[in-house]
């Protein structure tokens, strides 16, 4: 019988291996690529001051990231669109296109991109990939790290003749996880400080690597209930028939949609929250909420608890609703108080100043569980390649 270091081998592997790439390369982007973030930062402050709009762009897991950093800008009163969305607004001269693809080559951004810069707009690009197309047809780049390389060895295998120190979640975690990471920096770099901005970016990044540490930590107290998480997760594995939903509320809504994505690439039977009329007893439904009193989080969670599903949650309120409601909590850290009420709230100030802590260690967790699940069940990260869209 594995011990419990061994059930969470992989799952440890992988946050520390995400963290460690993120803390390296943002220290790089400080040092090395300074310049590209001052003038990343004065972009988004002419948009503001001319009261121009942030357009969107990226595919998949990056366009979601992309978004998440969109909701951070709305808080600083930015106008922010998403190309390809129903309500997406038209490009303008002057206004910016952000615009994430780790691999720089993907042919809807690069499209979207080429025809932004015919009506007259500047690019903002995120990438894994100097020289790529994106890169070259942008006016400013930052640059993410790559992604980790597809092995087709076993998860076990690699970790016995030890080739084991890569997150096993191929297809953009470590580029993708780095650009919100690179957006909360570049938010930050917008509110009133007396640091240089780029001192501003590392300061604000770090204490989004801080919280994930901590966090990580305060995981590995309580091992059991890791494991039990982690198992609830792998049971729409062992049982095909069950479908696995996730819900979430403003980013964590972003989040719960990257690991959707990702448990996909599983085999999970991963289903739309827009077909949980389609749910029965034996799904399960993980619920992402700091706050834990999130309304439209608990409406979910009150239901799948009448239904009878497994509810298993991320929170940073261990005595909130959504805690006493579950079958299974795992308590990660955030660095402030949130302010969520049961009813919609209508906001005074025209600026928010907010840190998606929480939200980032959230993604990691379930990055990391898609690493202990995959070595459970000795997936191959071809395998997972497989099971990707191949159409864009």
């Amino acid at each position: 019988m594995l011990n419990l270091n061994e059930k969470l081998s992989a799952f440890i592997d992988a946050y520390e291996t995400i963290l460690r790439i993120s803390e390296d390369h943002i220290e790089k982007l400080i040092q090395k690529y300074r310049y590209n973030l001052i003038a990343a930062k004065d972009m988004l402050v002419k948009v503001l001051q001319n009261k121009k709009r942030v357009h969107i762009a990226g595919m998949g897991r990056s366009k979601l990231a992309a978004m998440i950093i969109g909701d951070l800008l709305k808080n600083q009163g930015f106008r922010v669109s998403i190309i390809g969305d129903f309500l997406s607004k038209p490009v303008r001269p002057k206004d910016l296109v952000l615009a994430v693809s780790a691999s720089g080559w993907t042919t809807t951004t690069c499209m979207m991109v080429e025809e932004a810069i015919r009506l007259g707009a500047s690019i903002l690009a995120l990438t894994a990939t100097p020289k790529s197309k994106l890169d070259r047809l942008s006016d400013v780049s930052i640059y993410l790290p790559g992604g980790a390389a597809i092995d087709e060895t076993s998860y076990i295998v690699r970790q016995i003749i030890g080739r084991h120190k890569t997150p096993l979640t191929p297809m953009g975690t470590i580029p993708e996880t780095n650009a919100i990471l690179v957006g909360i920096g570049l938010v930050g770099m917008l509110s009133e400080s007396t640091g240089g901005p780029a001192d501003v970016f590392g300061e604000y990044v770090n204490l989004v690597l801080k919280n994930a540490k901590d966090s990580l930590v305060g995981l590995q107290t309580d091992r059991d209930r890791l494991i039990e998480f982690i198992d609830a997760v792998a049971s729409c594995k062992r049982n095909n028939g069950s479908k696995i939903y996730l819900i979430g509320a403003g980013i964590n809504k972003f989040v719960s949609l990257m690991s959707a994505m990702r448990f996909q690439h599983l085999g999970l039977n991963v289903t739309s929250i827009d077909d949980w009329k389609f749910r029965d007893s034996s799904d399960v439904l993980v619920a992402i909420s700091s706050s834990g009193e999130s309304a439209i989080t608990l409406l979910y969670a009150k239901e799948a608890k009448r239904t009878g599903m497994k509810l298993i949650s991320l929170t940073a309120s261990p005595g909130s609703t959504l805690s006493k409601l579950s079958d299974v909590e795992l308590d990660l850290l955030d660095i402030s108080k949130r302010e969520e009420y049961l009813e919609f709230r209508v906001l005074k100030d025209k600026k928010v100043r907010f840190i998606p802590a929480f939200e980032y260690a959230a993604l990691l967790v379930l990055e990391s569980v898609v690493a202990q699940i995959a070595e459970e069940f000795s997936i191959k990260e071809e395998d997972m390649r497989r099971l990707h869209a191949n159409i864009e």
